[in-house]
């Protein structure tokens, strides 16, 4: 596959991709506009064949397009055989870049209500503001559309360091993580650096989502008036959460640490981390401003209903998820059990003490990302800490690294509660059959449409988890032996 703008003697080939009404008199003019700078049209092409193409308008309307900041992009479309492969995205993608190398900061697009896949694709690059409705005329009739705005988020950023004096100059700005939710950006700046956390703008609708980062800022604050490290958000005009052009941002300074690879967990490692957590758990949240309620979700899923679906589409892990179905009921029974045992003693906690959660500055750790925190059984979280710490999410699991762990843990928290603990074990295959159930819904288009990447993700999911749990499931009776010292 090759991106590249469009020679002007192959524009001929554009009418492979779009039945004009008139075609030589688009053909005059998009040469005329191309040599004068109006337009440019990018195209992929596979072995010399054009497949796709986005046009880019430099001039067009003061809305739609400001000379030497926002552009235009129309006619984005994709060959149909070619199409659910993921192409378009990169061709966007491409061309967004290109753009953005030249200076362009905004970038404005068009979409029809009912076009959901576009919609899906744009909001993912950040076409997220309704600027304007309109109504266009083509050869099949009048069709309306919203304009959508896309800002550069390296400008976002540098306004967002800006605003609050951080800095005289952004050095560097790069996109360090990018998940369903957030993504994460380092900023190198002339007095500082800081890491910069882009919240997702739907989820920043609710309020509920508000009041769950408020939350969870206030427990950190705690732990570090507590004496545990932590990356809290810094915060500006009494706020931590800012606002710039519609999108909601969090700055954090930088930390150098690391994070630990699971062939570095070593004895010392996990001392480490046992006492961290009996040091977490023991300290006083009962003062704290906000109490999410202590909602434990109990259901059973229905394995059957995804089985059935699954064999009707003839699904390649139809047959491996039959296998398991018994184990996946018996563990769901399981998990209801632990979770209704384990209301009686909740605590405020982290939630999420797993490797990618700790920065290490040589043998010294710093907690971030408290969004999960909340209500937990200390005993789950001890249980959790120690399979991830010992190695059992990626299939190394080490049961005197888990010994260690909870020897010291014990040693330091304060008033535990000797509880059933084989069958609190179940408690944390929550997520994991939850998390089978999500992409089963993804892989079979239920409650939603995915593309065709997505599926394909979604089912990678499903065949490490059939295979995960089914390992776990086999290392529960040492487990609890173990945790019954």
């Amino acid at each position: 596959m090759e991106i590249r703008k469009i020679k002007l003697d192959e524009i001929e080939n554009l009418r492979t991709l779009y039945n004009y009404l008139n075609f030589e008199e688009f053909k005059h003019q998009l040469v005329n506009d191309v040599l004068e700078h109006k337009k440019d049209v990018y195209v992929i092409s596979k072995d010399n064949e054009l497949i796709g193409e986005i046009t880019v308008y430099y001039y067009l309307d003061y809305i739609a397009t400001q000379k030497n900041i926002r552009v235009y992009l129309s006619a984005f479309r994709i060959k149909k055989e070619f199409q659910n492969q993921g192409l378009g995205q990169r061709l966007l993608k491409y061309v967004i870049n290109e753009l953005e190398i030249k200076g362009i900061t905004e970038f404005t697009i068009g979409v029809e209500d009912d076009n959901e896949i576009a919609k899906h694709i744009y909001e993912k690059y950040d076409f997220t503001e309704v600027i304007d409705r309109r109504e266009e005329k083509t050869n099949k009739g009048i069709y309306e559309y919203n304009l959508l705005l896309k800002k550069s988020n390296d400008k976002k950023i540098e306004k967002l360091i800006k605003k609050f004096n951080l800095a005289d100059k952004v050095e560097s700005i790069t996109q360090i993580h990018g998940g369903l939710s957030n993504r994460m950006y380092k900023v190198m700046t002339d007095k500082a650096n800081y890491a910069i956390k882009k919240l997702n703008k739907s989820l920043m609708q609710s309020k509920e989502s508000f009041e769950r980062i408020l939350f969870a800022e206030e427990i950190s604050k705690i732990a570090q008036e507590n004496g545990i490290l932590v990356e809290r958000a810094l915060e500006f005009d009494k706020e931590i959460i800012h606002q710039i052009d519609n999108d909601y941002y969090m700055i954090f300074n930088w930390n150098e640490g690391h994070h630990i690879k699971p062939e570095e967990v070593d004895e010392k490692i996990c001392i480490i981390i046992g006492i961290l957590l009996a040091n977490v758990h023991n300290i006083d949240f009962s003062n704290i401003t906000y109490k999410k309620e202590k909602n434990i979700e109990i259901r059973t899923i229905n394995w059957d209903y995804y089985i059935e679906i699954a064999k009707s589409e003839e699904k390649f892990y139809t047959e491996e998820l039959e296998k398991n179905k018994d184990i996946l009921y018996e563990l769901n029974k399981k998990i209801n059990e632990a979770l209704e045992y384990s209301k009686d003693n909740l605590i405020i906690s982290h939630k999420d003490l797993i490797k990618k959660n700790i920065l290490w500055n040589g043998n010294v750790p710093t907690i971030i990302d408290w969004e999960s925190s909340g209500y937990i059984n200390p005993t789950v979280e001890l249980v959790q800490v120690c399979w991830n710490w010992a190695n059992g999410d990626v299939g190394t699991f080490d049961f005197e690294k888990f010994q260690i762990i909870i020897s010291e843990y014990l040693k330091h928290v304060k008033n535990y509660k000797k509880e059933d603990m084989e069958k609190l074990i179940y408690a944390n295959f929550w997520e994991a059959i939850e998390w089978l159930e999500y992409n089963l819904k993804r892989s079979l288009c239920i409650e939603n449409s995915y593309r065709k990447e997505e599926i394909e993700l979604a089912e990678k999911e499903i065949c490490y988890l059939n295979d995960e749990i089914k390992y776990a499931m086999l290392q529960i009776e040492s487990v609890a032996k173990y945790l019954n010292m």
